[in-house]
């Protein structure tokens, strides 16, 4: 992300549309036990605003059966978003003024923690990597028992918790 201008919703303090935040816990409850993955948007003009979700392929099984000494893990406990397929989308996002503002993911059977894993993915030479948020959700069989809104801290490769404001309908 180095020499791209910082956007807002990368700060935090974000509020999700009701039917935004139980369509994600409903992809989460569908892809348990493994972790699902996705992209959130809203207006440019309303930079805290998430309004929209879009699933994402979890590719994590496909890599760790091509080569699962580099790629160890499953999707039961980690999740790839293909980087071509997301940066394009990252792109079509700025183009039509309704960016993406936010990496979901989900964390079968464990808490809504931005994990090691996560922030190695996300930040590196303490540069975030995408111009976006993140949210994680705690997901059982049946239900989604947490979620949390992570953000980076600038000049570090860490994330700290921020708030997450739902609001009725879009």
């Amino acid at each position: 992300m180095s020499g791209e201008q910082r956007q807002p919703w990368i700060e935090g303090d974000l509020t999700i549309a009701r039917d935004v935040l139980e369509a994600i816990e409903a992809h989460a409850i569908e892809a348990y036990p493994s972790e699902c993955c996705g992209f959130l948007s809203g207006p440019a003009s309303e930079p805290a605003l998430l309004d929209q979700a879009e699933r994402a392929d979890n590719e994590a099984d496909k890599y760790h059966k091509l080569d699962p000494v580099t790629f160890p893990r499953t999707s039961r406990d980690y999740f790839k978003i293909n980087e071509l397929r997301a940066a394009k989308r990252f792109e079509a996002g700025v183009a039509t003024a309704r960016p993406i503002k936010v990496i979901y993911h989900s964390h079968p059977n464990v808490g809504a923690y931005f994990s090691a894993e996560d922030a190695a993915t996300f930040a590196s030479n303490d540069t975030l990597m995408w111009p976006c948020a993140f949210i994680v959700l705690a997901s059982r069989a049946d239900a989604v028992v947490d979620r949390k809104l992570w953000v980076h801290v600038p000049g570090t490769n860490e994330f700290r918790e921020s708030s997450l404001l739902v609001r009725a309908g879009r």
